[in-house]
């Protein structure tokens, strides 16, 4: 029989209710069983001692319980939910927040063959004659309800099942009453203000302005033509409003179904009448939901107001009721699918990578200028971070460079990358990719060789450079890019023999001091090898009492050329 080690481990509870928590191992059982003892004892509510034995041929422990002493855990009962402990118990809760949503959830597909929302379910009686006689929909309605909560209260299935369906009958019986009693009023634009004022002390005023306001959608299932319908109503109420602030509540019963047509995926293009990538949806919908932050990041960013469309007809209608902070649930709901798709995997614009970037970040700076508190700030810029792993995915990459014509645009288009990313590890990721492309011998080369002259691959060396540095990335990581960067400008440099030319050449020191400092202030040429010889060549020329003097006779010439002094580190700041 072959040998197979052997240890014990000892568990301990310190309350009935906490989980066990390994305390030591060992190969003496009687050391393990007198600690167990012990720690019983000294209060621990509960031990256990297990022997563990290896099987040398599957490399697995095998457990066995060898001593188990102290308070045993109850085992919980199911608790037994009463009979209103759900989120509806009578028809008039159907009509909750809550229960709308789970009504569109739920008969989804229903509503969408339809072409209806839940709140005109829930006010139309000939939808729920439409609903009832189905049979199959809300049976499978009722099941999807009963059986989660079957499994958390212990109820039995089938009592929930009969209460379910017996709401839902006494739902659809209620509105089919109530409409054949002719209790909705006819709604129009010419008596709409005339209904609400009538209806103002009705108990139930919210459902009977309900049914009539969901009659005037009938017979519609385009989303555009139900918001403008929604939105002439809305816009009589909001100007009555000053005057009768009281009735305001037909305005917030108007905003429910408003939020859920904006809530549905192709309402916004209906609306808009053309098919739009996510990118421009969301702007839309930005401009639609924090309009007065948007205008005013516009007036100072010419990036924000050329993507940021002025929104006319139905949406510059409500747009214009958010501003007046009449549709609050509208302005929150927009906010939170704005949240959603950042999340999901769709490609703000799925054949322009670079606009992908650029769109990418004003969404950032509008979506955070509009955020109500730190928190809400806080879940944007993880939102963002989320959004921008994508960008740094090897699909993404490819696509961003794959219409670069040199190099150097594909250096540009990651530096691009790397200024609009959210988040420690995209940066850092970022930042490897251009690494790469920086590194690679195809990069130096092109800027070695390439047709334009050595001023000018030398500037652009150094606008790279600053461009990293502006960029914040992780130290280390962005200090080898602009090493690279600065190396490649330094044998750029000894190519031509640039600095020996500047030198001897014919112009004046003056004029050489300038091209040398602004070698060394990493302006003209990026900062490393050859911004450190351009260093010390100007401290020579500095020590040159004649130089001295024509700078301090020039004062308008020293005040120009004082920053870059300061910038090479030749004068104090």
């Amino acid at each position: 029989m072959s040998h197979r080690p052997v240890h014990y481990e000892l568990f301990s509870r310190r309350t009935p209710q906490s989980s066990w928590v390994l305390e030591m191992a060992s190969e003496s059982r009687d050391q393990v069983v007198a600690a167990a003892d012990e720690m019983l004892k000294s209060g621990r509510a509960a031990v256990r001692v297990t022997k563990e034995m290896l099987d040398p041929e599957s490399g697995e422990y095998s457990s066995v319980t060898v001593l188990d002493k102290g308070v045993a855990v109850a085992a919980k009962k199911p608790k037994l939910a009463p009979a209103t402990d759900t989120v509806c118990a009578s028809p008039q809760d159907l009509y909750s927040a809550l229960a709308r949503e789970k009504i569109s959830r739920l008969l989804e597909d229903w509503l969408k063959l339809q072409g209806v929302t839940a709140f005109e379910l829930l006010h139309r009686p000939d939808l729920a004659e439409r609903l009832e006689a189905s049979g199959s929909e809300l049976l499978h309605v009722v099941q999807k309800l009963a059986v989660p909560e079957s499994h958390e209260t212990g109820q039995a299935l089938h009592d929930l099942m009969r209460r379910w369906s017996s709401l839902f009958d006494k739902a659809c019986t209620r509105l089919i009453q109530d409409g054949r009693k002719g209790l909705f009023p006819e709604l129009t634009p010419e008596n709409c203000l005339e209904v609400v004022d009538r209806l103002h002390d009705h108990p139930e005023r919210t459902y009977v302005f309900g049914g009539a306001l969901a009659a005037t959608l009938k017979g519609q299932r385009r989303p555009s033509v139900k918001l403008e319908t929604l939105l002439i109503h809305a816009g009589l109420i909001n100007a009555w409003l000053d005057a009768h602030p009281e009735r305001e509540w037909a305005l917030q019963l108007i905003e429910i179904p408003v939020v859920e047509l904006f809530a549905a995926r192709g309402s916004l293009n209906d609306v808009l009448g053309e098919e739009m990538d996510l990118g421009g949806a969301m702007m839309i919908m930005t401009r639609l939901a924090a309009g007065r932050e948007v205008d005013l990041i516009a007036r100072a960013d010419a990036r924000v107001a050329r993507l940021t469309p002025p929104l006319s007809g139905v949406l510059g209608g409500y747009h214009d009721l958010i501003l007046n902070n009449r549709l609050p649930h509208l302005s929150y709901h927009i906010s939170k699918r704005l949240m959603q798709e950042l999340k999901s995997p769709r490609r703000l614009r799925p054949n322009d990578p670079m606009g992908e970037i650029e769109i990418l970040r004003v969404l950032a700076l509008c979506m955070t200028a509009a955020a109500r508190d730190e928190s809400q700030r806080d879940d944007i810029t993880e939102a963002f971070a989320d959004r921008s792993r994508k960008l740094v995915s090897a699909d993404f990459i490819t696509s961003l460079l794959e219409t670069a014509e040199t190099p150097a645009e594909e250096a540009d288009r990651l530096i691009w990358l790397c200024e609009n990313m959210v988040g420690v590890a995209n940066k850092r990721q970022a930042a490897r990719w251009l690494a790469q492309i920086v590194g690679a011998e195809k990069f130096e080369r092109h800027m070695r060789e390439n047709q334009q002259s050595a001023a000018q691959r030398l500037l652009a060396l150094a606008q790279m450079q600053g461009r990293v540095t502006a960029a914040s990335l992780i130290d280390q990581d962005g200090e080898e890019v602009s090493r690279r960067l600065g190396q490649i400008g330094s044998q750029i440099a000894a190519d031509v023999k640039l600095l020996a030319h500047i030198l001897r050449g014919g112009a004046s020191s003056m004029q050489k001091f300038s091209m040398l400092l602004s070698f060394a202030a990493g302006q003209s040429a990026p900062f490393g090898p050859l911004s450190e010889q351009a260093k010390a060549e100007v401290m020579k020329m500095m020590r040159d009492p004649a130089l001295r003097s024509g700078l301090s006779a020039q004062p308008q010439i020293l005040a120009t050329l004082r920053p870059m002094m300061q910038a090479a580190g030749v004068l104090a700041a």
